[in-house]
């Protein structure tokens, strides 16, 4: 598998294929699977950096042909440093995330409804990625995310939002109904576009009591959506 069609296959893992490969760096060396992911993800770039030695496993398995153990590990890789940094990333840091991912929910909300639930489950499509506008707003999520990053690596983690306000947030401040709940638990009978909407609601931190708006982007950077 070359590496452009592994950065395509990782589009779930926050990968873009850009098809930009360095020219300067030796075909399948980690040089190249390295300048690769910078051009086409800051912030996966960003943890690489931070654990070669963990990188330089992914891509050897990805040059031996494994990419399904190379997926794993690169998904496995990012969820594990990305978390624990942005629970200590500050309150401006998590809420700019926050709020380039609504962006990117008004994008495909727009012209990929479908892709809204992909995006909530961390397994947005290349099919999505493809279009313009969502490639784009991506990629600014990409960014906020690899600020944030940087940002809560050099911070203790700070103590994560309680369920039961989380709860109070969603119900209160944004509005989301129990039938609007059951909807987004069992999604397969309910329109995407309506779906959108509901999920769409969810990331207007805008509505959040300011107090709160940083420790509740937190959680919900640091919650598990597989």
């Amino acid at each position: 598998m070359t590496l452009r069609n592994f950065l395509s296959l990782c589009a779930g893992v926050g990968f873009l294929a850009s098809g930009a490969v360095a020219q300067d760096a030796t075909p399948g060396s980690f040089e190249e699977f390295m300048n690769d992911v910078a051009s086409t993800n800051p912030y996966a770039h960003a943890i690489f950096t931070d654990h070669i030695d963990e990188a330089k496993e992914i891509n050897a398995k990805l040059q031996a042909g494994d990419e399904e153990a190379a997926l794993k590990a690169a998904y496995d890789m990012i969820q594990k440093y990305g978390h624990a940094a942005f629970s200590g990333a500050s309150d401006a840091f998590a809420i700019e995330v926050f709020k380039k991912a609504g962006d990117v929910i008004d994008a495909l909300g727009d012209h990929y409804p479908r892709g809204c639930m992909e995006f909530v489950r961390n397994d947005i499509s290349s099919e999505a990625l493809s279009i313009a506008s969502v490639n784009e707003a991506y990629r600014r999520y990409q960014e906020a995310q690899r600020l944030a990053y940087e940002d809560g690596k050099l911070h203790k983690p700070i103590p994560r939002m309680e369920i039961e306000d989380m709860y109070q947030i969603v119900t209160e401040d944004l509005g989301e109904s129990s039938a609007e709940r059951r909807m987004l638990l069992n999604p397969g009978n309910t329109p995407a576009i309506a779906l959108c909407a509901i999920i769409r609601k969810n990331f207007n931190i805008s509505a959040v009591r300011e107090p709160l708006r940083g420790s509740y982007a937190r959680a919900n950077l640091t919650s598990k959506k597989k």
